[in-house]
């Protein structure tokens, strides 16, 4: 299955409403009633984005099997069978919720909130009407065919290199640099400032509101390289050897900026940058911008070696020129004056990923939605 299609499978099951003919009270297809109950399931589990890419992923493969299904000409990614029946849409819609019950309530199972979410996807089930005790995988009924959908992903997932089994923790990936407390001065013990180091916290938050029991929170997923990808090839990959262990990466962007050496600059010009940045959360700063689409946007893309001129350091963020006309109206845009303090704490709040946070993956989901729900 080549990468158009496996994306066509990610957003047009989860989120277009592929289902058919909505059956919630909001007008919802069920593809976007359970792709709902998957964020909400997120915002209550701890934060952690490279799973929640994964489970994001995993139940718009559900979904698109259970699609697929009925269709004649469409390809499964997991389960390729086929059905005629004379109601596709409502098999589908079966079909489509059996699978992903299935799924989330497997991988939420010992989730922090794991009794609001399965509460929540059992009361799903039953008012789309539906029963959540019917759990067989023998036989053609929709019900059975969305239970074995489940299975199969559910399976696939014990073995595609996420450590699920073991909570996703990692395997061999230890930090060269001892916990840094933050409440005494300075970092006397750090062994090597270009590798990442732990904080070491009398009491540690997550991001989604859990306490962390010893206070120092791990690496989030430095081993992700081994989990199976949904639309990387092989030739996409390269591997490093580092500490004795093989660490691949997609997609490689090179290096990235070190504590000395030719790069040395360009290191401390990224912690510059951030402290510049941080200045412009002050909305009592005076300073005024300009946000419509024809003052910011339309950035032309960066060249190897060529970054850096690309980024306004003591302006912000966005070094596109703007739009000359609304391509709707062919006018241009009005001005949109805001304060730059506000501006730029509405967007930090978004990203920072604060409680009941989907997390990034989650993000684009929710925009993708707002975007198909809105009128225009």
């Amino acid at each position: 299955m080549d990468k158009p299609h496996l994306l066509a499978c990610l957003l047009a099951a989860s989120l277009l409403g592929v289902a058919g003919n909505a059956s919630s009270g909001d007008g919802h297809s069920v593809a976007r009633v359970w792709n709902e109950e998957l964020l909400g399931a997120i915002r209550n589990d701890f934060a952690r984005p490279t799973v929640h890419a994964r489970n994001l992923w995993h139940a718009s493969v559900a979904m698109w099997d259970a699609w697929a299904a009925y269709n004649p000409s469409a390809s499964g990614y997991l389960v390729l069978e086929k059905y005629a029946v004379e109601d596709a849409n409502s098999a589908r819609e079966e079909t489509m919720s059996y699978a992903v019950f299935g799924l989330l309530n497997h991988r939420f199972a010992n989730s922090p909130a794991a009794a609001a979410s399965l509460d929540s996807f059992h009361a799903t089930m039953v008012d789309l009407g539906f029963d959540p005790s019917i759990t067989t995988i023998q036989g053609d009924s929709p019900a059975a065919l969305g239970n074995r959908i489940a299975a199969a992903i559910i399976a696939a997932g014990a073995v595609d290199g996420a450590n699920e089994a073991n909570d996703y923790a990692n395997t061999f990936y230890v930090p060269v640099n001892p916990p840094l407390a933050p409440v005494l001065a300075g970092n006397p013990d750090i062994v090597n400032p270009d590798r990442w180091q732990p904080l070491a916290l009398d009491v540690y938050i997550d991001q989604s509101g859990h306490p962390i029991l010893d206070g120092v929170p791990d690496f989030l997923s430095p081993e992700w390289g081994y989990v199976q990808p949904f639309s990387l090839a092989d030739s996409d990959k390269v591997e490093y050897t580092r500490d004795g262990n093989v660490f691949p990466v997609y997609l490689d962007p090179g290096p990235p900026p070190r504590y000395s050496g030719s790069t040395a600059n360009a290191y401390r010009e990224g912690f510059e940058m951030v402290l510049t940045w941080s200045s412009h959360l002050d909305p009592g700063d005076g300073v005024l911008w300009d946000i419509s689409p024809g003052a910011q946007g339309n950035a032309p893309l960066p060249s190897a070696g060529n970054e850096s001129v690309f980024y306004d350091f003591e302006n912000g963020g966005d070094w596109g020129p703007g739009h000359e006309l609304n391509p709707t109206t062919g006018q241009p845009y009005s001005p949109n004056i805001v304060p730059r303090g506000d501006y730029t704490r509405v967007l930090a709040e978004f990203w920072a990923d604060g409680p009941d946070s989907e997390t990034p993956p989650g993000h684009w989901f929710v925009i993708a939605n707002y975007v198909s729900d809105h009128p225009d």
